[in-house]
């Protein structure tokens, strides 16, 4: 009896394997298309454009966000800085740069923030912009970056995506190259080379990252502002939005800004945890819209890119209920000296195997996409190879505190790495 159980367990593990696979395949086969060369398109209309700085309490590390903006090679935009308090110090540090100040002391998350500066740019600067940039304060511009988002307005999309390097890579400062930063890094890759550069390939709808992210000017004055304020993630809102109004969306793999990691563990935890709760929240807010509006064989691809990570979550919550299941049938049968523990414990072990090895085929493919852009020693490469499967893994006790909604859903500050280009 124990040999047809364990028989019958072997065989949902096979048969949810390849469920999967089939399931992912699209996801996989653009992963294969992330390494195919990209087309530069060149704008020749010198767009006017607007950079809106968020900057709550961000005066550690604005003043190189700052230095990237006088570096660039198009001139052509204004800045606008975003602050909490009137006496923050980023106040007087935007003058260098001649940016204009906006202070919102209300402001009880990013969307409150942008809403408010958008309405009062359209009023009192209206008709002057032709797109809105989105850029955090802790980010650098590579220097061509304000160029390279005027070109990408000649794509004609309304929404575009831009490439994120991680700085701590490239950082002289060894402090700034902790496992987690190194790790947690990878998800830029995943997001940018990996998955939007297909998407905007097909016209599918991208994924949104609130920082080095353009809307054209009449989709905000369509919007009326910025209206995605339910979540801590504002940028997830806007992307399931696309799908329901239409929008279009394109990935500049020129455009690339500079993103800080957290080094410290605690910290870049709580950072996931913050935006896996905002996911989770924005995925129930626009969930049925989003199937409703599955119509023709487009409608069906934005639905089946935009809600990807749902099988990956059923998959892993499959597995790991698995795992613990069989281990315990092992333990069971161990304590009872039945010769089929091993064969139980066999199968949980294989599970976490399977766990593992996917994460571990992600984790390379990342790492092949970035490879230009991962400034480390080969050995350490390596090293973040093998490790980055399990620090992902830390991901699965996230999502199911997002799901059950025990995480805090306050908008708290974040610890920031001081300067990281300046050090060392």
């Amino acid at each position: 009896m124990y040999k047809l159980i364990a028989d019958i367990f072997l065989t949902v593990l096979v048969i949810s394997c390849i469920t999967f696979l089939i399931m992912y395949l699209p996801r996989l086969y653009a992963w294969i298309c992330s390494f195919k060369k990209p087309e530069h398109i060149v704008n020749e209309k010198q767009n006017k454009l607007a950079f809106l700085i968020p900057a709550r309490n961000e005066s550690s590390v604005i003043g190189d966000l700052f230095d990237s903006f006088e570096a660039q090679t198009y001139k052509n935009f204004d800045v606008f800085v975003l602050v909490k308090d009137e006496n923050d110090k980023t106040v007087e540090m935007s003058k260098r740069i001649n940016a204009k100040v906006y202070v919102m002391p209300n402001q009880t998350c990013k969307g409150d923030v942008l809403d408010f500066s958008l309405k009062h740019i359209i009023k009192e600067y209206p008709k002057i912009h032709d797109a809105f940039i989105i850029v955090d304060a802790d980010c650098t511009l590579e220097k061509h970056f304000a160029e390279e988002m005027n070109n990408a307005l000649a794509s004609g999309r309304h929404i575009v995506t831009t490439k994120k390097i991680v700085k701590n890579y490239l950082s002289k400062n060894k402090n700034a190259n902790s496992i987690w930063s190194c790790c947690n890094g990878l998800i830029w890759p995943l997001i940018d080379d990996l998955g939007n550069k297909y998407k905007s390939d097909k016209n599918i709808v991208n994924m949104t990252i609130g920082t080095g992210l353009m809307l054209r000017a009449d989709v905000i004055k369509e919007l009326g502002g910025w209206p995605y304020r339910e979540t801590l993630t504002e940028d997830i809102e806007l992307m399931y939005d696309c799908v329901l109004r239409d929008y279009t969306t394109y990935y500049s793999p020129f455009a690339k800004i500079y993103v800080e990691e957290s080094t410290d563990h605690n910290m870049t935890n709580k950072r996931r945890k913050r935006w896996l709760t905002g996911v989770v929240d924005s995925k129930r807010l626009y969930m049925k819209r989003l199937y409703k509006k599955r119509k023709d064989r487009h409608s069906k691809q934005n639905f089946y890119f935009t809600t990807a990570l749902l099988p990956v979550f059923s998959f892993v919550a499959f597995l790991c209920a698995y795992f613990f299941l069989t281990l315990f049938i092992s333990v069971v049968l161990g304590l009872l000296k039945n010769p089929f523990a091993l064969t139980f414990f066999w199968l949980s072990s294989l599970s976490f195997i399977i766990l593992y090895i996917s994460f571990f085929v992600m984790s390379l493919f990342c790492i092949l996409a970035d490879r230009k852009n991962i400034n480390l020693p080969f050995y350490k490469k390596i090293i973040i190879l093998f490790m980055h499967p399990f620090f992902y893994m830390e991901y699965i006790p996230i999502i199911f505190r997002a799901i059950a909604g025990s995480d805090n859903k306050d908008w708290e500050v974040i610890e920031r790495e001081e300067s990281l280009f300046k050090k060392g």
